[in-house]
């Protein structure tokens, strides 16, 4: 598994997070080629080595050579779906630029339909954004972390005049996310950089135990006398055949709710993003029998996790604490079985695939032609063999 940490001490920006992943041995042709599958036209890349404070840095440059039209997002979205890019490269894609509309439309008062992309609408954020999102693809790249991110100070001329750093439209989409106060009077973190993030990486260090595969920096177009103006990206790979993440993980013992609530209570977890929640049977202290209530969630999870719990439990304090997950990686499968198709699950470790049904799905079949559920699965395991 490999996975990117952006290091955005100053700043981040859509050509900045395009050059740090060139930078980390990229395949340009390949890359170019992939990317004349948008079916836009009237700009040019360019790649060039340049310092910052002395960090040689990869910098990519995107000219606009044809005037182009503002854009709404439904032209954007377009452009992007009838594009010959892989379908998770326009995913992502589509999920940046929602990002960005929301955030316009916020700052403006409008409707994310009215919003006119002005600078983010052109040519080169459209080239940005999904060139990064195929960069990451091309590298092979499963997970991305993040730092903070640094952000700057004072004020910058935009389409509306001059405006107050950080850009409105840019603490509109870090809402939630960590932030690093540099001091420096001048943009460093740009719309575009900043919903790439949020809409692709975690604000948290990696997992650890992970290999450096390798290092690659971005260079931004401003030269900064008070630091190097250039986005890091760390690539890490994992030793082993499996996934690696962190996770949250909150505990409580409660002895005085009553039993029937405690489905309730898991249900209304899961449905506020727990990865999972459960119970276990405790002794409490006078010799009390209560409950081990426990969640595994992330951390951009925890307001409403944790609103479930005081809103719908009677516990008074919680215990949380940051675990380390290891994963094999899977995949979704279908099996045709005599009695209809299954859906189910594919793991590997170390060359013997583990495959294994969707119970809800085996229910819903088992129900439909009357057999018992043990004979779907039967039927599952006889049609894998």
């Amino acid at each position: 598994m490999r996975i990117i940490y952006f290091d955005c001490y100053s700043g981040v920006s859509g050509d900045m997070i395009l050059a740090a992943l060139t930078d980390l041995g990229l395949d340009r042709d390949a890359w170019l080629q992939a990317l004349r599958g948008l079916s836009v036209s009237g700009y040019d890349v360019a790649f060039s080595r340049t310092t910052r404070q002395g960090i040689a840095a990869q910098q990519v440059t995107v000219t606009v050579t044809e005037s182009q039209p503002h854009r709404h997002l439904k032209h954007v979205e377009a452009i992007i779906r009838d594009s010959e890019l892989p379908e998770s490269v326009k995913e992502k894609s589509l999920a940046v630029f929602r990002l960005l509309a929301e955030a316009e439309a916020r700052v403006h008062g409008t409707t994310v339909e009215k919003v006119h992309f002005h600078e983010v609408g052109a040519v080169d954020a459209i080239v940005d954004v999904t060139g990064a999102c195929l960069a990451l693809e091309m590298l092979g790249v499963e997970q991305v972390y993040s730092s903070p991110v640094g952000v700057g100070q004072g004020t910058a001329a935009g389409a509306h005049g001059h405006f107050p750093l950080p850009p409105p439209a840019t603490l509109e989409i870090l809402q939630g996310a960590p932030l690093r106060f540099s001091g420096v009077e001048t943009e460093l973190a740009t719309p575009t950089g900043a919903a790439l993030l949020k809409a692709l990486a975690r604000f948290e260090p990696p997992p650890d135990n992970l290999r450096l595969a390798g290092t690659g920096y971005g260079a931004g177009r401003k030269v900064i006398p008070q630091l190097p103006n250039v986005l890091r990206a760390v690539l890490l790979e994992s030793s082993g055949a499996w996934e690696a993440d962190r996770a949250l993980l909150l505990e409580t013992n409660i002895d005085d709710m009553n039993p029937e609530f405690y489905p309730h209570v898991i249900e209304r977890l899961l449905e506020a993003g727990a990865m999972d929640a459960y119970l276990a049977p405790l002794i409490m202290k006078k010799g009390r029998p209560g409950v081990l209530l426990s969640a595994l969630y992330g951390e951009d999870k925890a307001e409403a996790i944790l609103d479930v719990i005081y809103r719908e439990t009677s516990t008074l304090g919680l215990r949380i604490q940051r675990v380390e997950r290891l994963k094999l990686p899977r995949r979704a499968i279908i099996v045709d079985t005599e009695l209809g198709p299954v859906k189910g699950k594919a793991a590997e470790w170390q060359g013997r695939v583990r495959l294994t049904p969707e119970y809800e799905d085996c229910r819903r079949l088992a129900r439909e032609k009357g057999v018992p559920l043990q004979d779907v699965y039967a039927a599952f395991h006889r049609a894998v063999k």
